[in-house]
């Protein structure tokens, strides 16, 4: 009885506030205005003919980006504070409904002192405030100093697609906040990721970054269910097929004549820097001629890597020296990413690299086997898995490789490299157990 009497309360509420309040955000407090200029997000709450407060949410669009219908700014590429200005208007909105809604639960209704208050403690730049719901967390850890200076680009971007999947979500499934994520919105999610024909390492990297910032809002006692540490809220993974080229193919490519396709040439010499040194795209892209230094009449990178801002130490084969003196005794120049990864495929293409490989991958919940040529599988990151495969399958320690590499731990190491099981047994079988030296074999 008490829950009926409960959920009848807050129906009259409901009821009572769509008839009475008004909530509003527009440019300019209503003003005109002309197209060739931005002007200020106002909200404007009214309850009833008594309460009629605006302020401006400190933040300016041009009239052509704003949705006057929607209230929020429209999805374009060039405004790139879009999401944490309609992240903004969606709080406000909130709490302004929540505000009232408490006061009518209890039988009161808004006042303007009690609305001036619940403006103070929204706009207020000395009351100390944090965010509560779960889009306004990610958006502030995101955009928070220390997060943007310890993560790499990739992992910023990733953050910014999480966010923009889960409000999709959010919009056309479930509202979702840090109560109900549970095992249902789980299940939900994925399906629905599914139906977006996402592949399931797509899914499960989404379900990751949703992780971090669970955790992180789990910390700072901003969220207090900790059902997505529940054994079945899974991170979904399923190996795939990452090539790599081995020191004959690279050869090939360092031998191929480019020299009437700069271009070409310029991304291949990027391309097999990284896969002689085993640096990531965001080192082997940027270096510059104070990076390379001599030491005992050889040469040496010393760089400081981009994404775990670690310093490492990497000798030069003969092939990184002669690119380098091919370039003025210095790094190639910088090449967007996106365009090294489509003039290697085709590099790799004249250089012969066609081996037909069938890739496996499960897309949209169904299994798919796909015909490539192995060319068209290479991307940057395939120089740095190369270097990995490549020195550990020709004896060097894996302690010295992940020296280089960064990565943690050797079993993180022999996963990632591409050596498959007769590669590793042949690199062993020339250790003395297996040859039986110093040994004496007795047979009873």
């Amino acid at each position: 009885m008490g829950n009926l009497v409960g959920n009848l309360l807050i129906l009259m509420c409901k009821n009572y506030r769509s008839i009475m309040a008004n909530i509003k955000f527009t440019l300019n407090n209503g003003k005109k205005t002309v197209n060739d200029k931005e002007y200020s997000i106002y909200v404007r709450y009214r309850y009833g003919r008594n309460i009629d407060i605006r302020k401006s949410i400190k933040y300016q669009v041009y009239p052509n980006d704003w949705n006057e219908e929607k209230q929020e700014v429209r999805n374009r590429i060039h405004i790139k504070n879009r999401e944490k200005i309609n992240v903004r208007i969606r709080s406000i909105k909130t709490k302004l409904e929540d505000f009232e809604s408490e006061l009518l639960l209890n039988g009161k209704q808004p006042t303007q002192r009690s609305t001036e208050r619940c403006f103070k403690t929204l706009f207020d730049d000395n009351a100390t405030t944090r965010p509560d719901t779960l889009f306004e967390f990610i958006d502030d850890f995101k955009n928070r100093p220390d997060v943007k200076k310890s993560r790499s680009n990739g992992t910023l971007t990733n953050y910014t697609i999480t966010q923009n999947t889960l409000l999709r979500f959010n919009a056309e499934v479930n509202k979702i906040d840090f109560d109900n994520i549970d095992m249902d919105f789980y299940n939900d999610f994925v399906e629905w990721c599914e139906n977006q024909n996402l592949s399931m390492n797509y899914i499960g990297k989404l379900i990751q970054t949703l992780k971090v910032f669970l955790n992180n809002a789990t910390q700072e006692k901003i969220n207090k269910n900790l059902e997505f540490k529940n054994p079945r809220f899974k991170v979904t993974r399923e190996e795939t097929e990452n090539v790599y080229l081995n020191l004959e193919e690279l050869n090939k490519i360092f031998k191929l004549d480019l020299s009437k396709h700069p271009k070409l040439d310029q991304a291949r010499d990027l391309f097999l820097i990284g896969a002689y040194t085993g640096l990531r795209v965001s080192d082997f892209n940027n270096l510059n001629k104070e990076n390379i230094f001599e030491s005992n009449g050889m040469q040496f990178l010393r760089v400081k890597t981009r994404k775990t801002q670690k310093n490492v130490v990497i000798p030069l084969r003969p092939e990184v020296r002669a690119i380098f003196k091919k370039h003025g005794n210095k790094p190639p120049d910088r090449m967007p990413d996106q365009q090294i990864n489509y003039k290697i495929k085709e590099v790799c293409q004249n250089a012969g690299i066609d081996e037909v490989i069938h890739t496996k991958q499960t897309r949209g919940g169904e299994k798919i086997i796909k015909k490539n040529f192995k060319f068209d599988l290479v991307k940057t990151h395939t120089a740095r898995r190369s270097f990995c495969t490549n020195a550990y399958l020709n004896g060097m320690n894996p302690i010295d490789i992940m020296q280089i590499s960064g990565h943690t731990s050797e079993k993180t190491f022999l996963a990632y490299i591409k050596a498959n099981a007769l590669q590793k047994a042949l690199k062993i079988s020339s250790h003395p157990f297996f040859q039986g030296e110093n040994n004496q074999l007795k047979i009873v």
